[in-house]
């Protein structure tokens, strides 16, 4: 298997993983990894489940912001790892990424800009790259 593909591919399940731990529907995820990553070995699958709890932990504290990005990184290196060992995993792990739940909407933010100027003022506002200049002398705006 091309070794560029499954990258990508351990990168998207860590990913993946990471925004899993904190959703509602946790325990499916974990079960599937762990059957996963434990490829019918008990001490494999416990070692696996004790990580994927770990994970959970860190995904339901407020604070672990930082944990999370560093275990999505370690998660990355453990399923490239785990693919370099069992590349015929490759098929079961694109599938446990197909059945994670699709992330949350990202909040839409509306920002807002008002600027005045008098006499022979100008006024010129940047707003997220976009560059707008108005002259308001004599009325034009």
């Amino acid at each position: 298997m091309n070794p560029e593909w499954l990258a990508a591919l351990a990168a998207a399940g860590a990913a993946g993983l990471v925004g899993a731990a904190a959703e509602d529907a946790w325990q499916t995820t974990r079960d599937r990894f762990v059957r996963l990553l434990g490829r019918g070995d008990p001490e494999q699958s416990e070692r696996a489940g004790r990580r994927l709890d770990a994970l959970r932990d860190v995904a339901r504290r407020a604070d672990g912001g930082a944990e999370l990005a560093q275990a999505r990184g370690a998660w990355r290196v453990r399923l490239q790892d785990f693919l370099a060992d069992h590349p015929d995993a490759a098929a079961e792990l694109q599938a446990a990424i197909a059945s994670f739940p699709p992330p949350a909407p990202a909040a839409s933010t509306t920002y807002r800009q008002s600027g005045k100027a008098e006499g022979h003022g100008r006024v010129i506002m940047n707003q997220h790259g976009d560059l707008t200049v108005r002259d308001t002398r004599d009325g034009r705006g």
